[in-house]
């Protein structure tokens, strides 16, 4: 049999060589078990046991990368006598050198065997003076290194084996899997003794001896008499009749009918066709389900040999009956979990194919709407009333595409669990007129009636998270606008229902005259690119994903969202959300407090922005509050304009991230390690399209104080420019 030094494992071909360096722990004990039980069931396939020991020398050699292993054996006159050896290519042989070896050459070796211990030689020469005989002795062999393990009969030294010339950094592994393999060199000499000993005695006599060997590694041995003219006959050993859960005085005949018959019908051709291949070729092996009379379905391994001594008209096999329900159900269970794992693979990319499919409909629409009507404009140079009508219908598209890009990042934060963003003061009753404000103009071209009534609110100022809430609002009553009927009507209505150690319970309610929700699709209401019509994105501009928003975020504020609906009669939604009162302030506005735009006059700002266009715009709207701008179109512009300024020269610096030469991440870093009084105290607020939380706090690492996402809400630009200059 030729080996190349790689072992079959589950499938894989693992080069022995390369085990040590690669792996560690659990997977190094693992190769070793699985490279012994490679060893052994090929050794078991050979025809002899002295053709199996040098096998399994042949197959530890090689996974070694030695250039010899070999087994010596105590005999009669207390010498040592070298019995297999297996030398790789352009390696002298030196076994017919290497018989009665007398003791005293060995002696050392022995006493360390008989502690327990084993020979490990990393260079010859440490042992010159030491041990000179066996220097002398390995020194004529051309080993400069070797490891040597100790052969136990019980408690008896029989003899030891070992391998020559590893590579030394392998010697630990080498000398793991030689103690580990020890064991089934033993028994592999013990089987070769016992097949000595049939030549003298009955086969069948003889065999039974065997039986202790493989009892523990589950596996039995069988013979299979096919003499023309008679019943198949099989011939089994006490493990072989405990795995087939049959009686000792089952007769041959009985035997192989209980085997045969138990064969999943489905690998009966399977096994008759390897029996052919071990006539044919000499060896096979086979795997099949088998159903025992008391476990059940068990899964075998089955291998054999013709018997050529055989001396009735016929055919007689030689084999093993190995029981791995164990491995196969372990592989089974590993199998399952990686289709498991492909099916949610399958699901996730089918989600990704879906929600791209949806976006990509979603996001053409306004573009296509923003596009046809520059279009129109070209072409209405003398029409002032189409322009307008175009500038109008440019804006709602434009803004449509924000409020998607928003949703699409809003539903990002929320899918990853994402806690709420830190909470601030707020005014209730105005973030609830600005929902009405921003959607009345929507009301109106759809004819659709908007009220507010919130009378019932005790409370102004609070405290939480006011985007989250006009997120809410805004998704909610949206809904109620688009799936309106021409002169219907949508009531907003918001109260206090309970208030305790200082928390409020508010509810609100938002009714319409719509087209309502059917029965069917109420419980998918809440699942993300879900709409009951099939035309809704095309009838109602919707991407399917506010509702689904809505819930989230009611759930991250620890509120309940429920909806009483009846098709064709509209729906009314209900939103319950815990709400912590500011009782330190006074029931003013937060306009009516500051006038945000006034207070931005005389500022003096740094704005470095890479994009020209965006420049402008940011650099107009200032001017036009005004404030002074200092333009910078990198970071490190913007770092040597601070530098190069008076002390307590700017305001305020307005940065962009992704700026080329110098990231606006890296000139703020920069800016706050400057030696100036100012440096540290200079307030500087990324402006970016970058918006995940991410990179909020990159940004807030930098050392930026606040984080604006593109397109840039300019009220709120102003707000922040004033709060962070008092």
């Amino acid at each position: 049999m030729n080996y190349t030094g790689d072992l079959l494992l589950d499938g894989e071909d693992i080069p022995l060589t390369e085990t040590h360096e690669q792996h560690s722990g659990m997977r190094s004990v693992q190769n070793l078990e699985a490279i012994i039980n490679e060893g052994l069931r090929v050794a078991l396939l050979e025809e002899t046991p002295d053709q199996s020991l040098g096998v399994l020398l042949e197959h530890l050699g090689k996974a070694l990368n030695g250039e010899r292993t070999y087994i010596f054996e105590q005999n009669k006159s207390g010498g040592d006598d070298n019995t297999y050896e297996w030398v790789a290519d352009g390696v002298e042989p030196e076994q017919e050198n290497l018989q009665n070896v007398p003791p005293e050459v060995c002696a050392g070796w022995y006493r360390n065997f008989s502690v327990g211990g084993h020979i490990v030689i990393e260079d010859i020469e440490s042992i010159r003076e030491s041990e000179p005989l066996q220097y002398e002795n390995l020194k004529r062999q051309g080993i400069h290194s070797l490891v040597v393990v100790p052969l136990y009969d019980g408690k008896k030294i029989i003899g030891f084996y070992g391998v020559d010339n590893p590579p030394v950094k392998s010697l630990a592994y080498a000398s793991n899997m030689l103690q580990t393999a020890a064991y089934f060199i033993v028994s592999s000499l013990k089987r070769r003794n016992l097949f000595r000993e049939l030549q003298k005695r009955s086969y069948l006599e003889g065999r039974q001896s065997l039986e202790g060997i493989l009892e523990g590694a589950r596996t039995g041995i069988w013979t299979i008499e096919l003499e023309e003219n008679c019943l198949p006959r099989m011939y089994a050993d006490r493990t072989m009749r405990i795995l087939l859960g049959v009686s000792d005085d089952i007769g041959p005949e009985a035997c192989y009918q209980h085997w045969f018959e138990r064969i999943e019908p489905d690998y009966v051709a399977m096994v008759q066709e390897s029996v052919q291949e071990i006539l044919k070729t000499g060896r096979s092996e086979v795997i099949y389900p088998w159903s025992h009379p008391k476990l059940g379905k068990i899964y075998v391994r089955c291998g054999g040999v013709p018997d050529k001594t055989f001396q009735k008209p016929g055919e007689c096999l030689n084999g093993y009956h190995q029981d791995i329900t164990e491995t196969m159900v372990t592989r089974k269970k590993q199998e399952q979990s990686i289709m498991d794992l492909l099916e949610r693979v399958r699901q996730a990319n089918s989600a990704k194919s879906e929600f791209l499919s949806h976006m990509s409909h979603d996001l053409r629409t306004p573009i296509n709407g923003i596009l046809g009507m520059l279009t129109i404009l070209e072409k209405s140079q003398d029409d002032p009333e189409r322009q307008r009508d175009c500038w109008k219908k440019i804006r709602v598209s434009a803004e449509h595409l924000l409020s998607l890009v928003n949703d699409v990042l809003q539903v990002s934060r929320l899918e990853s669990g994402r806690p709420a963003s830190v909470e601030e003061p707020y005014d209730l009753c105005a973030v609830l007129e600005d929902c009405i404000t921003v959607l009345s103009p929507q009301a109106e071209d759809q004819s659709v009636l908007l009220e507010l009534e919130m009378s019932g609110l005790r409370h102004r100022r609070v405290i939480g998270n006011p985007l989250y809430l006009r997120k809410i609002l805004m998704s909610v009553i949206d809904n109620a606008l688009k799936y309106n009927r021409p002169h219907g009507s949508v009531f907003v209505r918001a109260e206090e229902t309970a208030f305790r150690n200082g928390t409020a319970s508010c509810r609100f309610l938002i009714e319409d005259t719509g087209i309502g929700i059917g029965e069917d699709f109420k419980s998918h209401i809440f699942e993300p690119f879900t709409q009951e019509h099939p035309d809704a994105r095309t009838n109602y501009n919707g991407a399917g994903l506010g509702m689904s928003i809505v819930k989230k975020l009611v759930d991250q504020m620890r509120g309940t969202v429920t909806i009483n609906s009846r098709l064709g009669m509209g729906s009314v939604v209900q939103i319950i959300l815990p709400i912590r009162v500011d009782e330190t302030q006074s029931g003013q506005s937060e306009d009516e407090e500051l006038d945000v735009q006034n207070s931005v006059a005389g500022m003096n700002v740094l704005l470095a922005e890479d994009n020209q266009i965006n420049c402008e715009i940011v650099e107009y709207i200032l001017r036009e509050a005004g404030a002074e701008v200092t333009t910078a179109n990198n970071g490190k512009a913007a770092v040597d304009a601070f530098e190069v300024s008076a002390l307590g020269s700017f305001d305020c610096i307005l940065m962009d991230l992704m700026m080329p030469v110098m990231s606006g991440y890296e000139a703020a870093r920069v800016i706050r390690s400057l030696d100036r009084a100012d440096a540290k105290s200079v307030p500087i607020i990324a402006l970016s399209a970058n918006a995940f939380e991410e990179d909020v706090a990159l940004s807030r690492d930098a050392g930026m104080n606040s984080h604006l996402a593109k397109p840039v809400d300019i009220r709120r630009m102003f707000q922040v420019m004033c709060r962070l200059k008092r």
